[in-house]
This record gives structure tokens, sequence and C-alpha cells, in this order.
């Protein structure tokens, strides 16, 4: 039996993109949800940024990272998992080579930069 709503959908950003930090690769989409690989060099940084809608979990698969959020700071290691709600101004710092998997809402266009050592513009 097929059932249209559980058939997983290619997204249509499939091919890695590279970025200051290291690259983001989407994998697939799936009822609504967005499965992306962020590949995060020691020693960059993300901007200090939020999302108005856009809701993300991480989950380390590899490396070490220090997520900023707006009144503390966590450091994850392999196996840990943070949500980011929507409007929660947070960073990604990683402290050594990290491999990240986000599971999110497909918003594009929703990134809202506070801060960015790579002078990207502000709203993307």
């Amino acid at each position: 039996m097929d059932n249209a709503d559980d058939k997983r959908e290619a997204p249509a950003e499939q091919q890695k993109r590279e970025k200051p930090w290291g690259y983001e690769r989407a994998v697939t989409e799936f009822r609504g949800l967005f499965l992306k690989e962020l590949f995060f060099r020691a020693g960059k940084t993300s901007s200090l940024h939020y999302h108005e809608k856009k809701d993300e979990l991480f989950y380390i698969a590899r490396g070490l990272v220090k997520i900023v959020l707006a009144d503390h700071e966590v450091q994850l290691g392999p196996g840990d998992t943070i949500h980011i709600h929507p409007g929660a101004r947070h960073r990604i710092i990683p402290l050594k080579d990290t491999l990240i998997l986000e599971v999110s809402t497909r918003l594009f266009g929703d990134i809202h930069r506070i801060e960015d050592a790579y002078h990207r513009p502000g709203h993307e």
C-alpha cells in the first residue's frame, strides 16, 4: 500500500554548499521536516543569529562544540542533542572538527544575523 504522506522527497538543494565555517548538505525531507549535515571546522564559528520561524534540533554526530545561547553556553559531544526554538539567538563554535545532523522545519530566507565574522548580509 502506497501512502503519499510517507514518501521521502529529495531536497531541492541536495548538493554540498560550502560555508566560511565548513559546509552544509541537505540529506532528505520527510513530512515537512528537513535533514541536513552541518560540518564545522575547528577554529571557525557560525554567526550569532536567530530564525523567526525555523525550529531546529541538532544531533552531534562527531566532534565537540560549544553552543552559545542568549543566556548561557553548553558544550556538546557525540550523541548529544539540543533543541533551538524559533527566535532563540545562537552561535555554534566548534572546539574540534564537528559534524552535526540538523532536523528542522524547511524554511529558507529565515536567518537573521546579529554578528558575523565573515561579513555576510544580516538577513538571508
